[in-house]
């Protein structure tokens, strides 16, 4: 007996039609009542357990149509019955189908008819699917078979291998697994370590910012006083060095620490309007007696193409600039400094700047120019020596300018002089915005002194330093050393305003101020404060810290104050604060008759 060959058996699967028929006879079977053809992609016509006889016109006007479409394509058949043709891509082939039965208008597209023909073509394909995989099983049960009959041991051999692979890479897998699973746990730990690191880094970031500030407050703050008093030439020259030496070491740690918050991605830029020509002038202010006494000249050019009032954070686009210009009268001797802000073009919306800062002065030696804009790094080692600074400004204005969408470059020629520059896009502040603000400094310009003030302080030196500073202004003031002591205060008196110290022994300045909010919404245990029951508006609470992050900012108005003051006390700034928050108090000159 001649064993079968596998020529032989896949001689049964030649007819090219066989799976077409195959699907007629099943669709047949789901639509008893339907005349049904199929049309091969080679034009073969299949009929199926009930011929439908279309012309052949009509039949290739239909299989052309069908397949240029997703849909149902009408037509008619010889006996004037309306058929419907539709492409079935997996055999692309077109079936073509008539049902008697089923009223004409039913074959709309989305209609009830349409959906169920095509989900029964879904279901004769499905069991077709299912016909064919057991087909292919039990041809594959037939060449197993033989093959087992021919080549028996051959497979035995390739199942024990086989076998013995699949126990190698299971014991591969469990291994594999478990180096995984291990490494993961080592990853997981050492990010719980990172995180622990950077939380720790920050907290003594905030630390440091604290015990820094704080005697660096009262340092500035009274050798500016003692400026004020009258004094010999020598001690006012003495004084004034002391103020300037701790402003210069203030500017080193604020570098430090706005590095820091760079680069842990915590320094949010403020979106608020300010007057940019003023923002130039301040900047260009500040150094003119260091360039009068140099024999320098600072000037500066803004495009009148710009708007006057912008929206933006003024106090880093200072920072900037000031760095830059320290820089460039750093280093220069003699000619000029010039600041120059250039209109580039307006894109959408927003008008497009260039802010330069060019200088006459020593230059940068070509194979230096990258290495300046790193951090603790000058573009010569003896910089330091001569001319001070630590190499922190320029990766601070790089990081910056980056922030608010540009990129810092230099063009610099060793002797000739170097420009820095800048390009970022400017957005002009809403005339509303603009009016308010407007409003607001006229009614500060109005204010002045006269008012009750409570200074909750834990330090004793700047508990002076800012009761000083305080009545200088014309206002009476008030001293508590933590917030228990506050209450107490304002148990038996009235204020106007609160400046409150955040970190502070007993009860801290959050804490006091959460306490305060909590009496001002309860009518019962208000009136037991003095301070408290007549307002008919929250009393203002100022925030008084040493740190100076965005967080502890945002911390001081959730918990209920109304503004917020960094040490070391400015007395600019603690002025405009008072301004701002205390009563208005109309001036002499309002009283003018005008």
């Amino acid at each position: 007996m001649t064993e079968p060959t596998f020529d032989a058996i896949f001689d049964d699967l030649i007819d090219a039609n066989a799976e077409l028929q195959s699907f007629l006879a099943i669709l047949d079977a789901l639509l008893p009542e339907a005349s049904m053809l199929l049309v091969s992609e080679s034009g073969a016509v299949l009929d199926g357990a009930r011929p439908l006889v279309v012309a052949l016109p009509v039949r290739e006007k239909l299989v052309r149509e069908a397949k240029a479409t997703d849909g149902f394509i009408t037509g008619k058949a010889d006996s004037g019955t309306r058929c419907h043709a539709i492409s079935l891509a997996k055999f692309s082939a077109v079936l073509i189908i008539s049902c008697t039965a089923s009223p004409e208008d039913d074959w709309e597209p989305g209609s009830a008819i349409a959906s169920l023909l095509r989900n029964t073509l879904e279901l004769a394909l499905y069991r077709q699917e299912r016909e064919m995989l057991v087909a292919d099983h039990e041809q594959s049960v037939r060449q197993i078979s033989i093959l087992q009959q021919q080549h028996g041991k051959l497979i035995e051999d390739n199942y024990r291998q086989y076998r013995l692979n699949q126990d190698r890479e299971k014991e591969y897998a469990r291994k594999l697994e478990s180096e995984i699973a291990k490494q993961t746990a080592e990853l997981r730990e050492a990010n719980v370590r990172l995180e622990e690191i950077s939380r720790l880094k920050s907290d003594f970031l905030a630390n440091m910012s604290h015990e820094l500030r704080t005697p660096m407050n009262a340092i500035i703050g009274f050798s500016e006083l003692l400026s004020e008093t009258p004094l010999a030439g020598e001690q006012l020259e003495y004084a004034r060095t002391i103020t300037q030496s701790a402003k210069s070491l203030l500017t080193l740690i604020n570098d430090i620490l706005d590095l820091a918050k760079i680069e842990a991605g915590k320094l949010e830029l403020e979106h608020l309007p300010f007057d940019l020509a003023e923002v130039i002038d301040n900047v260009v202010a500040m150094f003119k007696i260091p360039a009068r006494e140099k024999g320098v000249v600072v000037a500066s050019t803004i495009d009148n193409r710009i708007p006057k009032r912008i929206m933006g954070d003024c106090n880093r686009l200072r920072q900037i600039l000031i760095n830059l210009a320290g820089n460039a009268m750093k280093f220069t001797e003699q000619g000029g400094v010039d600041l120059e802000v250039a209109y580039e073009r307006s894109a959408a919306g927003r008008i497009v700047s260039r802010f330069s800062v060019r200088d006459s002065g020593i230059g940068i030696p070509a194979d230096r120019v990258e290495a300046i804009f790193e951090k603790f790094t000058q573009a010569d080692g003896s910089t330091t020596r001569k001319y001070g600074g630590t190499g922190l400004g320029l990766a601070i204005c790089l990081q910056l300018v980056e922030l608010m969408g540009g990129h810092l470059v230099v063009a610099s020629e060793e002797g000739k002089g170097s420009t820095f520059s800048f390009v970022i896009p400017l957005e002009e502040a809403p005339a509303e915005i603009i009016s308010l603000q407007e409003r607001k400094d006229a009614c500060r310009e109005k204010t002045v002194g006269g008012g009750k003030i409570l200074l909750v302080e834990d330090n004793a030196v700047n508990q002076r330093l800012a009761s000083i500073l305080i009545s200088r202004e014309g206002y009476e003031v008030e001293v508590a050393s933590d917030g228990t002591e506050a209450l107490e205060h304002l148990r038996h008196q009235a204020f106007d305003l609160v400046l409150m110290d955040v970190q502070m022994p007993n009860m801290d300045g959050m804490e006091a101020t959460r306490r305060i909010r909590a009496i001002e919404a309860d009518p019962a245990l208000r009136q037991d404060y003095v301070g408290l029951r007549a307002l008919k508006q929250p009393l203002e609470i100022v925030g008084l810290t040493a740190h100076a992050r965005k967080e502890d900012e945002t911390a001081c108005y959730a918990a209920g104050m109304n503004g917020f003051l960094t040490k070391p006390i400015i007395k600019a700034k603690l002025t405009m604060i008072l301004g701002e928050k205390m009563p208005r108090i109309p001036s002499p000159k309002d009283n003018e008759p005008s």
